[in-house]
């Protein structure tokens, strides 16, 4: 569901952007000359022939922030939610891979109990999910 909405996304932008550049390139006027001068930019032509990359510039940058700037943001504050959400007696899975459960959470490490008898200390951005919670 969240793949579909994403590619949903990049289409529609990359669907505005082809119109805003189809639009743009035609109704850019070629400057006529006469009498050695040439002939002044009207209407929306002229706006576009103006103005038309700084257009380009706001798009990409819409582009970048939507496609790039915040999915990492959003990644980023859900990972620091998690971190600050585990508790001792969570059961966590490592980016190693290792299911365990925290035993002591520290200020920027935790002992996690892998199995009887066996305490690992790991650092807390080693921490990929949550489990479950007791």
């Amino acid at each position: 569901m969240i793949l579909s909405k994403k590619l949903i996304t990049i289409f529609a932008i990359a669907i505005m952007a082809i119109v805003l550049g189809v639009v743009s390139a035609g109704c850019m006027p070629m400057a006529a000359e006469e009498n050695g001068e040439p002939e002044e930019l009207e209407g929306a032509g002229g706006f576009l022939a103006q103005y038309g990359t700084w257009i380009w510039l706001a798009v990409l940058v819409v582009a970048f922030y939507f496609l790039l700037i915040r999915p990492q943001r959003q990644k980023s504050k859900r990972a620091k939610d998690l971190l600050a959400s585990v508790q001792r007696g969570d059961e966590i899975v490592t980016i190693g891979g290792f299911y365990g459960r925290v035993k002591d959470v520290r200020e920027d490490s935790m002992i996690v109990t892998l199995s009887s008898g066996v305490d690992v200390k790991i650092s807390k951005s080693a921490v990929s999910k949550k489990v479950s919670a007791t």
